[in-house]
């Protein structure tokens, strides 16, 4: 009699399993879905690295286009984007790459299109000047934001509502993350995979992608010491070609070099650099000490800083390497 009961019970507990099973299944959660949008000469990184942050966060990534054909990135690397406009399923999210942005930032239907999936999705993501393309839509109206540090002076110039922020790797409004130049799109990526699916999660894409996250800051591009080279307009002797040989530094130094090709002697370079620099009010020439070197120290709000500039004969004949060095003033 015993038996018989336990068997009726497990009876009704299978029909019950097979009625709630298919139910539970309709009401699965459905992962995480990133639009990324595409356009003729769009910058890799700034598509290719989210990508692949989100694909390895398990979320459905698909790359969409206005027209859906087939896009030339700012390399010459032809993509094809999965959808159009009009084609495209529903999102998530949409991530706005930058690149070579001019003509993409002022087309009327990209710029309908971002305002209609503002209404849409979840979260709006941009990397490098991909911001330029959601400021002239208007969606970071009266918000903060960074973009690429090139493009942080002329940002700051044509949306005066926009609050730019130059210390900072990417920036959260809540709906919408502006990040800067193309690297820092993995942190804002992985920033967006921390809020949607946990901290946790992130930092486990980030660690198996190898990456050094740092979720509270990292490397910030725009305060490194090239931000204090004045802004020269030089009047260099006609027919003169530069090809730019380096530039590397950090937050206290940064070194510049170019390779000048001219029949003028180096001292007409050296005069007419200095004639550039006489524009400014905020840096005074003082002695250098050192044949060939001149020297300028900061003043008002270049207080604090050395600009440095050599002007040295290489080869062939003709040929000249333009030095340049930004670096904090040493405590007399």
């Amino acid at each position: 009699m015993k038996s018989h009961v336990n068997a009726a019970r497990l009876g009704w507990l299978a029909i019950i399993f097979l009625l709630i099973a298919p139910v539970r299944h309709a009401y699965a959660k459905q992962p995480f879905t990133v639009a990324i949008l595409m356009f003729d000469k769009v910058q890799i990184i700034d598509f290719a690295a989210p990508y692949e942050v989100f694909g390895q966060a398990d979320y459905e990534v698909f790359t969409v286009s206005e027209t859906g054909e087939t896009v030339t990135t700012a390399m010459g690397l032809s993509v094809n984007p999965e959808y159009s406009f009009k084609t495209m399923p529903e999102a998530d999210a949409i991530l706005v790459p930058g690149g070579d942005t001019h003509d993409v930032m002022h087309d009327k239907d990209v710029q309908q299109w971002l305002q209609t999936m503002q209404g849409k999705v979840a979260h709006i993501l941009s990397v490098c000047t991909g911001s330029h393309i959601l400021a002239e839509s208007g969606l970071l109206d009266n918000q903060s934001a960074t973009t690429f540090h090139g493009a942080m002076n002329s940002f700051e110039k044509d949306y005066p509502d926009i609050t730019v922020l130059r210390d900072k790797r990417f920036v959260d409004n809540g709906k919408v993350i502006t990040s800067a130049g193309l690297s820092s799109g993995i942190d804002a990526s992985l920033h967006l995979v921390s809020e949607v699916s946990g901290e946790e999660k992130a930092r486990s894409v980030a660690l198996h992608i190898e990456y050094d996250w740092d979720p509270e800051g990292g490397f910030v591009r725009a305060v490194m010491a090239d931000r204090y080279y004045p802004d020269n307009h030089y009047d260099w002797p006609e027919g003169i070609q530069f090809e730019r040989e380096y530039s590397f530094g950090d937050e206290t130094d940064w070194n510049i070099a170019f390779t000048a090709v001219t029949t003028a002697p180096a001292s007409e370079l050296q005069q007419r650099y200095r004639q550039a620099m006489s524009a400014h009010d905020d840096w005074q020439e003082v002695d250098a000490d050192v044949p060939g070197l001149m020297r300028w120290r900061g003043q008002a709000g270049m207080s604090g800083w050395v600009h440095e500039v050599s002007v040295t004969p290489a080869k062939p004949s003709g040929t000249y390497t333009l030095s340049l060095e930004m670096h904090k003033a040493k405590a007399e």
